[in-house]
């Protein structure tokens, strides 16, 4: 007997309950984690803080989910969950373990799971992981700095739950919290690419999407930016038009939403009999893995393991058709994806009332001749006894303390002596750093730390550098 609307569930955790009739994913085995007393961390979170899309409303009761405006993909109905992300919060302690409660009013078809992330040394963020019914959940990584978000799962009908309180508990488990996947180099993997288009549906991060629009879709949640956040990117390369291009992860799918087919089995949410690389969709799609369905119970007309935004798709990578292409998780090299505002060398990827590039002289080139540039290209430079600086300017609404990264490519060519100048908004100049660009290509440097008054604040790439050597204006990163 299907279970009252206004029943009221407590428990430790809400996990999420699927739709009746829906075919559901090879579980994954789970192993609980011991509950550490010591040292433990307790918190609540406040509803009124966090930000969602517009299916998410604030009621007497609680956090009402009402999924009104369900997108549809061309293989089908897949939106019914929607996402609420809680404000970053400093603990006084590390962590690795948290341990959720939630209390929630909701009928059988529906479901609430908590997703958490911390921050890692160096400013990027590990992955998101997911809380199931009861248990403690194991972070990849150890920091102070935690970020809590909901997913909260409507039923058939288009009804969802309400949310009156989420709690949380967390601990440091042990030292060993290094996952098998943080590695030097991030994972590459070949995968079947099809176009989202979608224009004017909103993305599971509550982006709408517009006209050439630029981001990716991937079939899991755990590697999901924020709403125009850049925290989570891949690198796509496309062979026949030796393209590529840098981008953010806001959407997910195709097909499923629980396969983070890039990690390894023995931290794959779902699915861990398969090879690591091979999204579910592709093995149902062309071995019949799991009677040919995906998580949802429908039989994938392709097997596509990464969905491209129409301006990646068309402009950037030159893509006529659905097609294979290589594509690199940035953020599995352990902390290689942004985490503050990125200017790149390309207006056209910049949001110009931020931050924008400005070119002195006629000598910057645009290039992609080197691989790892950030982005679509770079700009390069013959050097010169002359500035001609390249300038990524950024606008900061108030004065703040920002850390600056710096994105080149690396060549024997390059100057090892690179310029970067940091002027201020009132024109000090705070610093001129001198940086080796044969080294250390494809990955985010810093320059350093400095704080900044209010208003347009600007950092300079001279070309005063010695004859016969390049520099190279690819990105910076304020955060």
């Amino acid at each position: 007997m299907r279970a009252s609307w206004r029943a009221t569930l407590r428990a430790v955790m809400l996990g999420a309950v699927l739709a009746e009739g829906v075919a559901t994913a090879e579980p994954a085995a789970s192993e609980p984690v011991q509950r550490v007393e010591v040292g433990s961390q307790r918190w609540t979170e406040e509803l009124a803080t966090g930000e969602g899309t517009g299916e998410l409303v604030h009621t007497r009761d609680g956090l009402l989910y009402e999924p009104y405006a369900v997108m549809r993909r061309p293989e089908g109905l897949s939106r019914l969950t929607g996402l609420y992300t809680f404000p970053v919060r400093t603990l006084a302690e590390p962590v690795d373990t948290f341990r959720p409660s939630v209390q929630a009013t909701m009928a059988l078809g529906m479901g609430v799971e908590v997703d958490v992330r911390v921050r890692v040394p160096g400013g990027a963020w590990s992955e998101w992981r997911t809380a199931r019914a009861g248990e403690a959940v194991r972070l990849p990584r150890t920091g102070t700095e935690v970020q809590v978000r909901l997913a909260l799962e409507a039923d058939e009908h288009g009804r969802g739950p309400v949310v009156q309180e989420v709690a949380l508990e967390g601990w440091r488990e042990g030292s060993g919290s290094e996952e098998e996947f943080q590695q030097m180099a991030a994972l590459s993997y070949r995968v079947y690419a099809t176009r989202e288009g979608l224009v004017g549906g909103t993305t599971a991060n509550g982006h709408v999407i517009k006209t050439n629009d630029r981001f990716v879709a991937l079939p899991s949640r755990r590697g999901l930016a924020s709403n125009g956040g850049s925290e989570y990117q891949v690198r796509v390369c496309y062979s026949k038009t030796s393209k590529c291009a840098t981008t953010s992860v806001w959407d997910v799918g195709p097909w499923n939403t629980k396969d983070d087919y890039w990690n390894p089995s023995s931290v794959r949410e779902s699915w861990k009999s398969l090879p690591q690389g091979k999204p579910e969709a592709q093995a149902a799609y062309q071995d019949g893995f799991n009677g040919g369905l995906d998580q949802f119970g429908r039989r994938p007309s392709n097997p596509a393991g990464i969905d491209i935004a129409d301006g990646t798709f068309w402009t950037d990578l030159g893509m006529t058709n659905n097609d294979w292409v290589d594509v690199t998780y940035l953020w599995t090299s352990g902390g290689g994806t942004p985490t503050g505002l990125v200017i790149d060398s390309n207006n056209a990827n910049n949001d110009q009332a931020k931050g924008y590039i400005q070119l002195a002289g006629t000598s910057w080139a645009s290039s992609t001749n080197v691989a790892g540039y950030y982005g679509t290209s770079y700009l390069v430079s013959p050097g010169a006894a002359v500035s001609e600086p390249a300038t990524f300017w950024f606008y900061l609404p108030a004065a703040a303390t920002k850390t600056v990264d710096a994105w080149w490519t690396a060549a024997t060519d390059r100057s090892t002596a690179a310029p970067f100048i940091v002027v201020n908004a009132a024109g000090t100049q705070l610093a001129n750093v001198k940086v080796n660009q044969q080294v250390n290509g494809a990955r985010w440097n810093t320059l350093g730390t400095w704080s900044f008054p209010a208003g347009w604040n600007k950092v300079q790439l001279s070309r005063w550098v010695t004859a016969g050597t390049y520099v190279v204006a690819d990105a910076i990163q304020v955060r």
